[in-house]
């Protein structure tokens, strides 16, 4: 089975890209919803958070305020690096046993979405993966438009991950999503040929 891992900076485009792979008929895992999923109440990963945060970081349904744990996270490295050393470890586990379970249903080739896939470390158990690049400009403008956030909270974010340019660096094929969708598919589809090969 090949595992072709997906990347890219917060707001450039991996979710659009996901749904392509989906359009083509490939199973894509996505860290991201996997994550949301453990993080529901009674869940593994909810259960860590609250031990780790306090009941601060509740709603008062006891789901958890993403808002309120995005600025702490957002505006302190130390929670942060506490954050992922929570949850990376978790995800990547329940990551791996779904692949797993594909790999058994013989499925040829499936996408996993990871917006820290290099900083997880979860590229060494894909056999290529895809950066999804935008220029910051645009990523700082669709992150503002689409979080509803200013200019500083929206660097503050996309500061807080990899760069861009180092994850172009590490990735096997690189996704210009700067331009216009219609040229973004047009790559897509060469690349999702060379891929298949």
């Amino acid at each position: 089975m090949k595992i072709i891992g997906l990347t890219g900076g917060i707001a450039s485009g991996k979710s659009t890209v996901s749904t392509w792979f989906k359009d083509q008929g490939l199973p894509v895992l996505d860290a991201d919803f996997v994550y949301k999923e453990l993080t529901k109440p009674g869940q593994v990963l909810y259960n860590r958070l609250v031990d780790a945060f306090t009941s601060q970081i509740l709603l008062e349904d006891d789901t958890i305020n993403w808002p309120r744990l995005s600025q702490k996270v957002f505006s302190d490295e130390g929670i942060r690096n506490k954050l992922n050393s929570i949850t990376h470890p978790i995800v990547k586990e329940e990551l791996l046993s779904r692949l797993s379970v594909l790999k058994e249903e013989n499925v040829e080739m499936v996408i996993v979405s990871v917006p820290l896939l290099f900083e997880a470390g979860f590229d060494q158990f894909c056999d290529a993966t895809i950066c999804v690049d935008v220029p910051r400009s645009v990523q700082i403008e669709r992150l503002m438009l689409r979080d509803r956030l200013t200019k500083e909270q929206a660097i503050l974010r996309i500061d807080s991950q990899m760069p861009l340019s180092k994850k172009k660096k590490l990735a096997t094929f690189v996704l210009d999503n700067g331009k216009d969708r219609e040229k973004t598919k047009a790559q897509f589809a060469k690349l999702l040929a060379t891929i298949k090969e």
